[in-house]
């Protein structure tokens, strides 16, 4: 009896561990996200003399890209958060099935996010190649 109780709360502890491991991802997603969009718009308040003679693009793109990865982390910390209470409450039922729906979810859109900063990266670096007239 003892036996199975220490195992239920290894199992709720377990639970619990993973959901601030998630907490801590989606927080460093949204702080990478900040940083560019901070840097974004430091570089917009640079004199526009400063980059007379340079190839660096002047848009605000980059802010899209930070304020998309705050929103991935917001959105990683939220569904985070409901797996915990679903799995939370299969294990008191003794019903726990293993998923990978969250971590499905959260491949796919921190994948989209890296080809979008990817992608910008290269038009950035070569803007004479793409946007060639």
């Amino acid at each position: 009896m003892e036996s199975d109780n220490k195992n239920m709360i290894n199992e709720h502890m377990a639970n619990e561990r993973t959901f601030l491991s998630w907490v801590r991802t989606g927080i460093g997603i949204m702080v990478f996200g900040f940083v560019i969009v901070k840097f974004s718009l430091f570089v917009h308040q640079l004199p526009a003399t400063f980059f007379q003679d340079s190839d660096m693009p002047k848009n605000g793109f980059t802010i899209f890209i930070g304020i998309g990865l705050v929103l991935t982390g917001a959105l990683t910390i939220l569904l985070a958060y409901w797996q915990y209470k679903k799995t939370h409450q299969l294990l008191k039922k003794g019903e726990y099935l293993y998923s990978t729906l969250l971590l499905t979810i959260l491949t796919i859109v921190i994948f989209l996010m890296s080809i979008v900063i990817i992608a910008y990266l290269i038009m950035a670096a070569y803007p004479l190649v793409f946007f060639n007239d």
